[in-house]
């Protein structure tokens, strides 16, 4: 099994800005100390209604076990700014899909590539 990665996109609620961004700092806080972990990045728009994360595992079992360790931290993120797309790419397994199984996912596999 290789890397996954995970595009979710945030649409922030008017005035909890930074609602989401303290709790968006706690969940980057508690990452760090995950090493399946390759790649955790955030991104906000500049008028600060969108923000989009792109994360990076070893597999889709450390993104389980990311997703399990950060699972109490989720709920006041989503409320300051839910998911409203989700594009997963790689390759997954029954257990990433079902802790995704919630949320509306787009299931991306890879057919072609360069790496150089």
């Amino acid at each position: 099994m290789g890397e996954v990665t995970l595009i979710p996109v945030f649409e922030i609620r008017p005035g909890r800005i930074d609602d989401f961004r303290a709790a968006a700092a706690k969940v980057i806080e508690r990452v760090k100390g995950e090493p399946g972990t390759l790649r955790y990045d955030q991104y906000l728009s500049d008028d600060g209604t969108r923000a989009m994360n792109i994360e990076v595992f070893r597999d889709a079992d450390a993104f389980v076990h990311h997703n399990r360790n950060v699972a109490d931290l989720l709920p006041a993120q989503f409320d300051a700014g839910p998911v409203v797309h989700l594009d997963v790419i790689g390759e997954t397994n029954d257990a990433m899909r079902e802790e995704l199984a919630s949320v509306a996912a787009s299931w991306l596999m890879p057919f072609g590539s360069i790496d150089r």
